[in-house]
């Protein structure tokens, strides 16, 4: 393979516990050679309280993943993690976007948040959400939304965003829209779990969580033949390289051995437009001694790898001979 994809990370934190700590570049580039170090070659950041990641992007190709970032996450106006994110109501939602740091190719936008006693509530509507859209395609960059409620993958799907995080209540007629466009999931389920069990038993959170797992559970096999480009993201639910881990879980939630391994690196090359493992493309390359197709677990154990034509580890030789 030209390498795994990770795409949902966030190399400013290790855990859910550490998002009111600001981004430290020696951490981050340190997260991103672990990356590299279990074969993860492509990595797209989904923001963080700072832009510390897009920083990291000036760094030699040879010594980080290929890089994709969002800046700063975009939040509605009623809650997220205190002081993290952009917060704007939906008047100020296109100047948000129009203000955001670009230059890692994404925009993030935090689709619908939980009040306590309100439960999940919906941050932007369809109207605000597309212009918003529109604003960050016209500058050559891609939105994603966190969505983790009800009503808010329909939103973000009409709306025309290109990829959709976690999406615990999608349904098939937004994974026909998103699909016909060639759009993304990120399912992020072993972190969707780790959320869960970090919740008293019992509880709404757990309710919600749980129910949309099971969704997931009904849409999954349907989203590749629908067109739509599933993919890999540990998000904060897995250590840094430990994207496989996903998508051997993907395969338990329903998805083909073969499906699973696309979506661990190949379909994200694709997606983002990048060549591999061809005249011209980076020189990347992982390699195994057994076959992903027929044990997607083996993604975890890459014996050799090579990043923009530099070995970052060979286990058994390969590059020797």
């Amino acid at each position: 393979m030209a390498g795994l994809a990770d795409c949902h990370a966030h190399l400013c934190a290790d855990s859910h516990d550490e998002t009111e700590q600001p981004g430290d570049l020696d951490l981050a580039r340190q997260r991103a050679f672990t990356q590299l170090e279990h074969g993860v070659f492509l990595v797209v950041d989904k923001g963080w309280r700072d832009e510390t990641v897009i920083t990291l992007m000036n760094d030699p190709p040879d010594r980080r993943p290929d890089l994709e970032a969002a800046g700063r996450v975009i939040s509605g106006s009623h809650g997220y993690f205190p002081g993290f994110a952009v917060e704007t109501d939906e008047a100020g939602l296109v100047g948000a976007v129009q203000a955001a740091n670009k230059l890692g190719g994404w925009v993030k936008l935090v689709g619908d948040w939980p009040q306590k006693g309100r439960g999940p509530v919906v941050n932007f509507g369809e109207e605000s959400v597309a212009a918003a859209v529109r604003v960050a395609h016209d500058a050559g960059v891609r939105v994603a939304v966190h969505t983790m409620a009800p009503d808010t993958p329909g939103i973000a799907v009409r709306a025309g965003v290109d990829s959709i995080e976690h999406g615990l209540y999608l349904e098939e007629t937004d994974l026909e829209e998103l699909g016909t466009r060639g759009g993304a999931w990120v399912p992020t389920i072993v972190n969707t779990e780790d959320v869960m069990a970090s919740l008293a038993p019992g509880s709404s959170g757990v309710r919600i969580l749980g129910t949309g797992l099971e969704n997931i559970r009904r849409l999954l096999p349907l989203a590749a033949d629908m067109g739509v480009h599933v993919l890999c993201g540990t998000d904060l639910g897995l250590a840094h390289g430990q994207v496989a881990v996903e998508a051997v879980r993907l395969t338990d939630y329903g998805l083909s051995a073969a499906a699973a391994v696309a979506a661990a690196g190949p379909n994200a090359y694709t997606y983002l437009g990048k060549s591999y493992l061809s005249a011209g493309s980076a020189a990347d390359i992982l390699l195994f001694d057994r076959n992903p197709l027929e044990d997607p677990c083996s993604l975890s154990h890459p014996v050799a790898g090579m990043r923009a034509g530099q070995v970052v580890f060979d286990r058994s030789g390969v590059f020797q001979t």
